[in-house]
């Protein structure tokens, strides 16, 4: 019985720390960081990556994630992505890569007793910035779209502790993913109606 116990054991914390293990920092401790600081974070993974002798995704992965993660309000993101980008392109690994922390971050969210409030509002953070920077790509069938249909169809539901949690520190209301998708989906189908009839 306690030999079963302690496999439990094991096996619950190295669940939790791979639950983990792809954020570097929090929302919170991001924000805090200025386009200097982000710039070396983003610099130190891209030298790490071209270090590594296999998995030269993942440093990227791990910055990539951070980067979308930080709230954007200053419009950061457009002016630190690009070594990641074009690191990710190199390897052919950016849908991939887009794809497994869209994942992570939905699998969060439909979990949250697994996660801290703080944590939870992490992974909505970075939804929020991943669907304001696709919105632009989703108008036509392709990989940003499906990816904006993937957290429609999660039905997201955050949890009370992380709207409060943001609430407190930034005095935002959070709304779940899946409805920002929803309206980013439902405008694209509007937009090319609109276009027809203007055209007739």
């Amino acid at each position: 019985m306690k030999k079963t116990n302690f496999i439990l054991t094991v096996l619950l914390c190295v669940f939790c720390a791979q639950a983990h293990a792809g954020l570097l920092f929090n929302y919170s401790q991001l924000a805090l960081k200025d386009l200097d600081q982000m710039n070396k974070l983003v610099s130190d993974k891209v030298k790490e990556s071209k270090k590594s002798a296999s998995g030269k995704a993942v440093p990227l992965k791990e910055a990539l994630q951070a980067v979308y993660s930080r709230p954007n309000d200053d419009d950061m993101i457009d002016k630190i992505v690009a070594p990641l980008r074009s690191g990710l392109d190199e390897l052919e690994s950016w849908e991939k890569t887009i794809s497994q922390l869209t994942d992570e971050a939905i699998n969060a969210l439909k979990n949250p007793r697994a996660f801290k409030p703080v944590v939870q509002v992490t992974y909505v953070v970075f939804l929020e910035n991943l669907l304001a920077e696709v919105k632009p790509y989703a108008t036509k069938e392709g990989f940003e779209r499906k990816i904006v249909e993937r957290i429609r169809d999660a039905h997201i539901a955050v949890s009370k502790e992380a709207m409060n949690e943001r609430k407190l520190r930034t005095m935002k209301d959070t709304t779940s993913p899946s409805e920002i998708a929803e309206k980013i989906l439902s405008h694209t189908e509007e937009a090319p109606a609109e276009t027809a009839a203007t055209q007739k």
